[in-house]
C-alpha cells in the first residue's frame, strides 16, 4: 500500500504528449502544421482521415496565445514571413453563426474586417482572422486531444477539387 500514492503521484505528473514530434502542445492541444495548399473542404478532410490520431480536426483557436503560437510555428514551418493558413472556424452561411470543425461554438474572436465569407484564415504576420471563399487554397493547421485515441489505420482522403 507504500507504493499507491507513489503511483498516484507519477501518474498525474505525467506530461501529455503529442503523437508526432513535429506536432506542437499548447494549453492542452496538439497542432500540426501541414505544409500543403489545400480547399478549405480538402484541409478538413486531410485532418480528418489522413492525420494519424483520432478526432483531428482543423485546428480551434481559443484565445491569444495560441493564435500567436500558431503563428510563430507556421512562419517556421512552412519557411515564410508573410501568409495565412486555414483554421477550423466556419459558418454555413453569412446569417449563421461561427462555429468550430470540432463542434465547439465560437467564444473568442480575433477578426479583421470585413466578414464577407464563410471560412477562416489566420495571419502568420499579425495573428488575425479574415474570412475566404472555401475554394481559395491555403496551408493549414489540424489540432487533436492528445489524450485521444491513436488511429491504426488511415483512410483514403475525400477531396473537392479531384486532387489529394
Amino acid at each position: 500500500m507504500k507504493i499507491l500514492p507513489f503511483v498516484l503521484i507519477a501518474i498525474a505528473s505525467a506530461a501529455k504528449q503529442c503523437y508526432d514530434s513535429e506536432d506542437r502542445l499548447i494549453s492542452g492541444m496538439c497542432y500540426k502544421l501541414v505544409n500543403q495548399q489545400l480547399s478549405y473542404d480538402d484541409a478538413l478532410n486531410w485532418c480528418h482521415y489522413s492525420n494519424p490520431v483520432a478526432q483531428s480536426y482543423l485546428a480551434m483557436v481559443a484565445d491569444q496565445t495560441t493564435a500567436s503560437f500558431l503563428a510563430s510555428y507556421a512562419r517556421t514551418t512552412f519557411n515564410i514571413n508573410e501568409g495565412k493558413f486555414w483554421i477550423g472556424l466556419s459558418r454555413k452561411s453569412s446569417t449563421s453563426p461561427w462555429s468550430w470543425d470540432n463542434g465547439i461554438p465560437l467564444q473568442w474572436t480575433n477578426f479583421a474586417a470585413p466578414l464577407g465569407q464563410n471560412y477562416v484564415a489566420q495571419s502568420m504576420v499579425n495573428t488575425k482572422w479574415s474570412t475566404y471563399t472555401g475554394t481559395d487554397k491555403n496551408f493549414f493547421a489540424c489540432s487533436y486531444d492528445p489524450d485521444g485515441v491513436l488511429a491504426t489505420t488511415t483512410q483514403e482522403v475525400p477531396t473537392t477539387t479531384g486532387a489529394a
